[in-house]
């Protein structure tokens, strides 16, 4: 099939109940208001230290998501002023790639995000390595807007869905297993790469799942 033609034809073959309500029971306390995700591709750092000896190496591109959220806590857990311990988002990337029997690959990482202030614009970041998108793309340049063919995530908060987005319409498309290839821990956390000492406070801190 032409790649054109893909992501209309991923869409249509994964028709399963509403991600905003699918699995849901009794409103939680805390609200989550997340946006869509950001996917770019950006490359390896390159940091100067002395006594270190020198190698020659080139930058490669990762892969990056950034999700830009708020939470809103009751007032008993102290409102505005108020922070959540955890909350655990799971990460789902279609790629522009299929294994020898026709399935999607998809890439999953689930992270534990922990303690997240209140009435806050937050950010989670997660990336795929180099290594990663080279074995699942099979070729060394990776475009996120090309070989990124659609996302989801759903994010939890004691268990319980409190939110969710897809870019594939308002159903888990990532349930229909039997179609994809979930690349399960294929995502990594800011801590585990070069990108670890950067950008200070701007994301919040992560835990693997």
């Amino acid at each position: 099939m032409h790649m054109k033609r893909l992501l209309p034809a991923l869409a249509a073959a994964l028709i399963a109940p509403a991600l905003m309500t699918h699995g849901q029971t009794a409103a939680p306390a805390v609200k989550v208001d997340a946006k869509k995700l950001k996917i770019s591709a950006i490359e390896t750092p390159q940091f100067q230290a002395g006594n270190v000896g020198e190698k020659r190496w080139r930058p490669k591109s990762w892969l990056e998501i950034d999700l830009e959220f708020d939470i809103r806590v009751p007032q008993s857990e102290g409102g505005r002023s108020g922070s959540l311990d955890s909350m655990t988002v799971n990460y789902y990337l279609a790629m522009n790639a299929t294994t020898k029997d026709g399935k999607r690959e998809v890439l999953k990482g689930s992270f534990n995000y922990v303690d997240i202030p209140a009435a806050t614009t937050c950010h989670a970041l997660a990336f795929a390595s180099p290594a990663t998108l080279r074995r699942v793309l099979q070729k060394d340049n990776f475009t996120a807007a090309s070989d990124v063919q659609g996302w989801g995530y759903e994010i939890l908060v004691g268990g319980q869905r409190v939110a969710g987005d897809s870019s594939l319409g308002s159903s888990p498309w990532w349930e229909k297993t039997d179609s994809l290839n979930i690349n399960d821990g294929a995502l990594l956390m800011k801590q585990e790469t070069p990108f670890s000492i950067l950008w200070g406070d701007y994301d919040v801190s992560a835990k693997k799942q």
